[in-house]
């Protein structure tokens, strides 16, 4: 099959890679119709950190991608809920599918939960095809009424968006700052007018995105002195909330002074090592810390019908659309914030 293929730090071709075989009983095969990048690819594609792994050290080759949609052409044994033919979006990572934690839908918990496309463990969906394990909790028919596009960002990032806001405890007639407007920042503005948030903010160094921000309701500044303080004189001395959707030093440092005493903070960006909190500060303030990696398959049933009934758009994020053999330049263009992108979509088939 062809796939995009880590090679290296900037080094994402696509080549020829083995076909998936299923190896595990739980599993299925699917081919892949669409899939997409995300900004937390870009931290294998700089050669980063996740996790413990360090993707600027030797690395076997592995397929890259963790947000798809496609086909199921091939079940296992032990795979009850889907058949062959099914249309299916697939949860960003998931569990082994036999312990405690994933039986009892707490895949989050599972100590051999990871995502796909982070090694050759569990190669990803950027590719003709991919096995998907523990697939009756994994995968998802997809719903009437949900676009493709939809049922891409449903995938990662609007369930992690969703996850994020919610993790803020916002209230009707809150405010709230947005900081990172990657598709998961604006689609936490989204959410977060539905919560009934009464003033949103938004930061970010790219115009484009500001002006998707504001079209969406919020008022957006470019980072620096000057939006700290005109946020803090337009919410009376600071948000209620801060949802941090980047995950760069910079935009973790910029929530501490946005938020008022006894606020919330709300981080979803994946972290280099070196980025950190002054704890005496949130101690003083009084405020609320919340993090993780949203589970993803346990946000889908609020979801689904706020797209289904269109008080949720989710639309005009993806504002490139490539095939899947221009993928290595995809990666360039996002990487470099060219051509005003947000989101690209890769055809595969």
């Amino acid at each position: 099959m062809k796939a995009l293929v880590f090679n290296g730090p900037r080094d994402i071709r696509y080549e020829d890679f083995q076909d998936p075989e299923r190896t595990i009983d739980n599993a299925v095969v699917m081919q892949v119709e669409k899939c997409s990048i995300c900004g937390s690819d870009l931290h294998i594609y700089h050669g980063d950190h996740i996790g413990t792994t360090n993707y600027e050290a030797d690395q076997h080759k592995f397929c890259v991608g963790h947000e798809f949609i496609g086909e199921v052409v091939e079940i296992g044994p032990d795979v009850h809920d889907l058949k062959v033919g099914d249309k299916v979006l697939a949860a960003g990572g998931t569990g082994c599918g036999t312990c405690s934690f994933c039986r009892t839908g707490q895949v989050w918990k599972c100590s051999r939960e990871t995502a796909f496309g982070l090694s050759d463990e569990m190669n990803g969906g950027q590719a003709e095809f991919v096995q998907v394990p523990n697939a009756d909790r994994t995968l998802m028919r997809i719903p009437d009424g949900v676009s493709d596009e939809q049922a891409v960002l449903l995938t990662d990032a609007l369930a992690t968006a969703s996850f994020g806001i919610n993790n803020t405890g916002l209230k009707p007639g809150q405010s709230l700052a947005v900081v990172g407007l990657g598709p998961i920042g604006l689609l936490g503005i989204e959410l977060a007018f539905l919560r009934g948030a009464s003033q949103v903010f938004a930061i970010d160094p790219f115009a484009a995105r500001r002006a998707h921000a504001e079209k969406l309701g919020a008022v957006a500044f470019a980072p620096g002195k000057e939006a700290v303080g005109a946020i803090l004189e337009a919410s009376r001395g600071g948000v209620h909330c801060v949802f941090e959707a980047s995950g760069a030093s910079s935009a973790v440092r910029s929530t501490l002074p946005l938020v008022k005493k006894g606020g919330a903070l709300s981080f979803i960006g994946l972290p280099q090592p070196d980025v950190a909190l002054p704890l005496n500060h949130i101690l003083y303030k009084g405020l609320t810390v919340r993090a993780g990696i949203a589970p993803v398959p346990n946000l889908w049933e609020p979801l689904i019908p706020l797209l289904q009934t269109g008080r949720l758009k989710a639309k005009g994020l993806f504002s490139h659309e490539m095939d899947l053999a221009d993928g290595a330049e995809a990666y360039r263009i996002f990487d470099a914030r060219e051509e005003s992108v947000i989101k690209i979509m890769m055809n595969v088939t």
